[in-house]
């Protein structure tokens, strides 16, 4: 914007100067005399379907008049609609009033039989547009803008103008690319060229154009394109920049490219340099010494970097560069101005440098046209040095590192202009096999609570061409800009994201290398499904390789090719640390073919999964042949693009836990809580509740009693089989602890938790065995020491499950606890009773300790 801001009083010169220019190459004229005859059928109607915009092309003719260089058009639309109305009523033109008049001859509208003429001079308004000053290109283009007035549904409006005159750079030598169908329907189209016998014009088509009709009238040579009712023809998405599929024709006089070579060295000539081009280059030598490589880098530093880009393409600079005196001077230029520069000190040192043309469209494909100077829109420059050559585009910014690491876009072909070199093209190629790399690693960490954040690290590197890229655009936007573009970016798949820490580049230039790294902080990655509120969701995505592959075309697409990204060269890695010990079903995918290969690998360890990718293309392209292999591989690949991880929050710590070797402190704690709670057990074994009486001898183990004794029986199997069945014992648990989602955030806590639940367990084995001996010995503690298990098992289900409710933060309990408290609650309210009214309770059980029995001889 401020090297826009600068430019505004060259702009306001330049406007005032056209402005002058306009008031002599503007007029109202009538139609040129040298026009051919041509009667169009203005009966004819195109297909309603085709009908776009509220209004259709009636006739368009043009005739071209080569000797007089004149190209006279005559256009009639038809209003259909009150939206033909609005987009129809505007007559525009453009032209440049350094070499180009603009004559118009009528502007007209046919209602109901009755002709309203409104072509005025003073209605019309000669504005300057410069579309192209965004990307600093000024190129004194004036476009005529007239707006009809009173216009209605069912008018026809038909204007006529000529544009007189043509670039003098050409030096009257004829050149010419034209459609001969468009995306709106034409019904009458005439293309006619006037030009005379002595000039040998050749032709080709393109996409079935048809090459003319020829004809001599009064004299000159007619090449004629008449046609009715062309149809509409649909612009195709998605296709590389070369690609076209409307008719066209090429005409040029020039019979081969080095002819178009030998005018390319004509305009480029230029003075010898001038003092202040001959003292930078006495210093680049200086600095340089004898290292004419070293003298290389810094001239192409210095015409990359302190030569801003900026083209003032008027007249016949649309095509002649600047001296170089000039540009140096100003410190600034266009693309050919800064190639031919360049050239100029690299030659100036005795190294061969040249501009050369390209095409950043049509690329490669340049070469299928026929010779014309007007096909190329860049210029850079081809050296060689040592039997290297070299391709420089000098209006590639912040480059770095050496000549090795030189990168050129995918232009594929240049016209080098060198009367001596080759006649035609040479393929623009870089200088090393590394084309560059973009190598990013997205760490995701995810926490072991819902309400916990987590964490995302990403860590980029870029080489070679891409780390130009980069560069480029760090210089080009503000850092905080920049955070905030990728911020946004994964707040587009993650939700809400925040920076965690500013983002950090750190710029490799000798290596040209950029490395950036990001950190964020996940507010809320697990999501919840309404109907599993105990299960959590997190979708990785591979965005980045989502972006970067061209989606699946549509079964009724026209036939084309797709595009692709090229050159482009991608290894991507994603790790998911998650809170606990995962599982994935995902196979490797390997693709490789002429145009790209895609290669995925998953792998797990522990509780982090990598998912890695690598992705790279070999041509621009991918042919329409190959389109429905392409889209049974992008099935393939999309299945690898999106994972879906989920964690059972309700299990917390239990689960599938890896043992990782035996805990032998717990177990060393068991065995001693086992010991204490063993001689507390002996100790409650040698009470005596009851008065020793004469009948030590009650009646055996029968009635109610004996289902009462399979329970007890049966209790120390079960408790010490889910004992030992419980993975406490082993390092996993106590090792994922720190990551099982609970409300106290503590492991401490947690540890102390479940030792007293080892406690407890353990408790109640011992008491259960305890209680088989008091069983067995009909022992009068027996229903007392029953019924305070009845209530100690009980409760301590009870506190248990309600623990692990509150702390794990469960939103029901599981159907298995919820049984056994109601077993216990259903068995302790059952039996407890019986064990304190039953008389045969009081029958059976009246043995007192071996110690209170008094001896008996």
């Amino acid at each position: 914007m401020y090297r826009i801001l600068l430019l505004i009083p060259l702009l306001i010169c330049c406007f005032y100067a056209g402005a002058n220019a306009q008031q002599k190459n503007f007029s109202v004229t009538p139609a040129p005399t040298w026009l051919v005859p041509y009667k169009p059928d203005l009966r004819q109607q195109p297909d309603d379907r085709d009908v776009s915009n509220g209004y259709y092309t009636l006739l368009l003719e043009e005739q071209q008049n080569v000797e007089q260089s004149a190209v006279y058009h005559h256009v009639i639309r038809q209003i259909v609609s009150e939206a033909g109305i609005q987009n129809g009523a505007e007559i525009t033109a453009d032209y440049d009033p350094v070499y180009e008049k603009l004559h118009f001859h009528k502007i007209l509208i046919r209602r109901k039989g009755k002709v309203i003429n409104q072509l005025q001079a003073s209605k019309f308004r000669i504005l300057q547009q410069e579309d192209d000053l965004s990307r600093f290109i000024y190129s004194g283009l004036y476009t005529a803008y007239f707006i009809m007035e009173d216009v209605r549904k069912g008018d026809q409006i038909e204007f006529a103008y000529t544009i007189e005159g043509s670039n003098p750079i050409f030096e009257h030598k004829f050149t010419s690319l034209f459609y001969l169908r468009s995306p709106n329907p034409v019904v009458n189209f005439h293309k006619s060229i006037i030009a005379s016998p002595d000039r040998e014009i050749r032709f080709k088509t393109f996409n079935g154009g048809s090459m003319p009709d020829r004809q001599m009238v009064n004299g000159m040579q007619v090449y004629k394109w008449e046609m009715t009712n062309t149809g509409s023809m649909e612009l195709v998405d998605d296709v590389p920049s070369w690609f076209d599929n409307f008719p066209a024709v090429q005409a040029t006089e020039y019979k081969d490219w080095q002819e178009v070579i030998q005018w390319g060295d004509h305009v480029n000539t230029v003075p010898p340099p001038g003092a202040a081009l001959k003292a930078k280059i006495a210093e680049f030598k200086r600095e340089a010494g004898n290292n004419k490589e070293k003298y290389m880098l810094k001239a192409i530093r210095f015409v990359q970097d302190d030569i801003r880009y900026m083209g003032i393409e008027m007249g016949e600079y649309s095509h002649r560069p600047n001296t170089p005196d000039k540009i140096l001077l100003q410190r600034f230029g266009d693309c050919k101005d800064k190639s031919l520069l360049l050239a100029t000190i690299l030659k100036a040192n005795g190294i061969y440098a040249n501009m050369a043309y390209a095409d950043t469209y049509n690329k490669g494909h340049v070469a299928d046209y026929l010779p014309a100077p007007d096909l190329f829109n860049h210029a850079i420059v081809y050296a060689k040095l040592d039997n290297k050559e070299y391709w420089i585009d000098p209006t590639i910014s912040y480059q770095r590192g050496n000549l090795s690491m030189l990168t050129v876009p995918d232009y594929q072909q240049g016209l080098i202009i060198d009367p001596a070199g080759k006649n035609g093209f040479t393929p623009v190629t870089n200088t090393g096999r590394d084309k560059g790399k973009t190598v990013i690693h997205e760490h995701f960490q995810l926490p072991s609570d819902k309400k916990n954040k987590g964490s995302l690290t990403v860590n980029s590197v870029f080489t070679m061409q891409y780390a130009d890229e980069q560069r480029d655009g760090l210089a080009n936007t503000s850092r905080k800009d920049k955070e905030s573009a990728y911020l946004n970016y994964y707040k587009n798949f993650y939700g809400s994201i925040s920076i965690d820490s500013p983002m950090r580049v750190t710029d490799l230039s000798d290596s040209n290398r950029i490395d950036v790294r990001e950190r964020y902080i996940l507010q809320s990655p697990w999501s919840t499904d309404s109907t599993k509120q105990h299960e959590a969701t997190f979708d990785m995505k591979a965005n980045i390789l989502i972006n970067a592959l061209p989606a699946s075309v549509e079964d009724d697409r026209e036939p084309a090719p797709l595009e692709l990204r090229y050159p482009f060269s991608l290894d991507y890695t994603i790790t998911i640390e998650m809170p606990s010990q995962v599982a994935i079903d995902e196979k490797e995918l390997h693709i490789k073919n002429d145009y790209y290969s895609i290669h995925f690998v998953p792998t797990v360890a522990n509780n982090v999964v990598t998912m890695h990718y690598t992705f790279e293309t070999y041509q621009d392209h991918i042919p329409e042949s190959f389109l429905d292999t392409y889209a049974k591989d992008r099935e393939q690949i999309e299945e690898t693009l999106v994972y879906p991880f989920s964690w059972d929050t309700n299990e917390g710590i239990q689960g599938d836990v890896p043992s990782q070797g035996l805990n032998w402190l717990i177990i060393g704690l068991a065995v001693f809580f086992t010991t204490v709670f063993a001689l507390h057990a002996l100790r409650f074994s040698r009470v005596s509740i009851l008065p020793v009486n004469d009948n030590l001898y009650g009646p055996g183990i029968q009635g109610w009693i004996v289902l009462l004794a399979i329970g007890v029986f049966t209790n120390p199997l079960r408790i010490f089989s889910n004992l030992i069945k419980s993975p406490v014992f082993t390092n996993g648990v106590w090792l994922q602890l720190d990551k099982a989602a609970n409300a106290t955030h503590n492991v401490t806590v947690l540890q102390l938790l479940l030792v007293i639940e080892i406690a407890c367990i353990i408790a109640l084995l011992v008491y259960s065995l305890l209680l088989v001996s008091l069983l067995y010995k009909k022992r009068d503690t027996f229903p007392k020491a029953m019924i305070i298990f009845f209530l100690a098992n009980f409760a301590f289900l009870v506190a248990d499950n309600l623990a692990c409710y509150y702390i794990f933060e469960k939103t029901k309990l599981e159907d298995e606890d919820v049984r056994d408290m109601v077993i216990s609650f259903v068995s302790a309210a059952l039996w407890i009773p019986y064990l304190i009214r039953s008389e045969q309770v009081k029958e059976t059980f009246i043995m007192p300790h071996e110690k209170d029995i008094p001896n008996r001889n």
